[in-house]
This record gives C-alpha cells, structure tokens and sequence, in this order.
C-alpha cells in the first residue's frame, strides 16, 4: 500500500441524501477525485469512492458511493481522512498529474492542453482541449514518450487518424 497523507476529518452530515463535509486540515496536499478517500475505521483505513464532491480550501462537500442517507453519513462522522500519495518515476507522471500539461506529437506538433482525465475501468483517457475542439487520447506507455515536468509538457508519438476519431 502507497503511504497516506492526512487530509482532515469528516464534520457533519450534509442535506439528505448521505452526502457529508469535510474538514480540510491539509489544504496543500493534492488530491483527485477520482481516487477514493481512506477513512479510518476501527484503526484501519477503507476506500471510499466518490460519487460527487464540491470543494473550497477549507471544507468539502462530499457525496460517497453507497452511502445514501443521513443516517448512513452519520455512521462515519468524525472519521479522519486520508488519501494515497503516489511516486512519479522520472519518466512517468502520475495521470492525475497530467492536467494542465501540453501535448505535443512527434508529427503533428501541439496537439492541446490536458483538461481532464477520464478513469474508465482498465484505461484512463487524457481529455485535450485545443481552442473550442475536445478530444480525448488513451494513457499508454505505448503513445506517450516523455515528460518535461519544469515545461509542463507530454511529448507523443500518436498513430495517425487518432485524433480524428473524436470528430
């Protein structure tokens, strides 16, 4: 298991649907939804994945999957919060990390920005956007070549007609 960073704790219920706020006492540490949150339970951590959240530097708002009612958030209240920290090789980024990154193809020059990243069940998709166009390209080893992480660029290698396939 990946070390944990502590993020804060779990304050209250919020509205009635098992959605909770939590107390953000770790307001430097980066985190994407897209992970699950650990909440400590009986002095060990369990995921819990996030159905929606809403955040400010100080507190979030999180809805959790299968936790639907007030009286289920009530059940992890006051529960401390923690995420996993994760090892970016000096090759690799963490994918979550590639937002806000630039693309740039060995062909095609500057492909777009990395807005999101999509986490589908076995790929993730690096969504670009390059003025009001939005495309998306897997997040393989295999079409990604290097990482200049001062620049904040991912040099690409992608087969031709990829690109188009979004149209």
């Amino acid at each position: 298991m990946k070390p944990l960073i502590y993020l804060g704790f779990v304050k209250k219920t919020h509205g009635f649907k098992g959605a909770v706020k939590i107390s953000i006492e770790n307001s430097q540490a980066k985190f994407y939804q897209t992970e699950p949150l650990m909440l400590e339970v009986n002095k060990k951590v369990v995921p819990f994945f996030i159905e929606q959240i809403s955040r400010t530097d100080a507190e979030w708002q999180v809805k959790f999957e299968y936790i639907n009612s007030v009286e289920e958030a009530e059940e992890i209240a006051g529960l401390s919060v923690y995420f996993e920290s994760y090892d970016a090789s000096n090759d690799e980024v963490w994918v979550h990390e590639a937002i806000g990154y630039h693309l740039i193809d060995s062909k095609l020059g500057e492909i777009g920005e990395v807005t999101d990243v999509v986490t589908k069940p076995g790929q993730d998709l690096l969504e670009i956007t390059l003025n009001t166009k939005t495309f998306f390209i897997p997040y393989v080893k295999e079409l990604i070549h290097k990482f200049d992480h001062k620049k904040e660029i991912i040099y690409t290698d992608l087969p031709e007609g990829l690109i188009d396939i979004n149209d």
